[in-house]
């Protein structure tokens, strides 16, 4: 199956950890501000473990294709780490916006192993992105960097 071609610069891209909370709250305020979204949550994921992910592969394959390209087509990312251990895949994610230049607006909760890290890698090599104090700082930063007008 081919990936979803996303149009490039039209939306603000939702990665990070897991979990549905903290993108439902994005969603309301880039909702309000009419600038559109993209969330690469996949039910298709559920079920895939580290026990089973050989039998898998070909999916994943699928599903990391179609992630990587909508994210290295927005206009801009919020990234969000939260719980004590974000997934690898978030941090990878992150590497891909340093490495490619995309703009993303980050940011890591205080109980998150290696935020330091994560923390220095933003503030002095990356100019691109951008260390957030909150979930709604990024958002509302990123709605700034696109402009804050519709472009559905």
């Amino acid at each position: 199956m081919t990936p979803p071609i996303h149009p490039r610069g039209t939306y603000v891209a939702l990665y990070g950890s897991h979990g549905a909370e903290w993108r439902r709250r994005a969603k309301v305020l880039l909702d309000a501000a009419n600038v559109p979204w993209h969330d690469p949550s996949d039910a298709r994921w559920e079920g895939i473990t580290h026990e089973n992910g050989d039998a898998h592969q070909a999916l994943i394959d699928q599903l990391v294709t179609e992630e990587q390209d909508a994210l290295l087509r927005a206009g801009c990312a919020v990234v969000h780490f939260a719980g004590s251990r974000p997934s690898l895949a978030a941090r990878f994610e992150l590497g891909v916006l340093a490495g490619r230049g995309v703009k993303a607006f980050v940011h890591v909760e205080p109980d998150v192993q290696g935020r330091n890290y994560i923390w220095a890698a933003v503030k002095y090599h990356h100019p691109h992105l951008e260390r957030c104090d909150s979930l709604e700082e990024a958002v509302r930063r990123a709605i700034e960097h696109m402009g804050g007008a519709s472009r559905r």
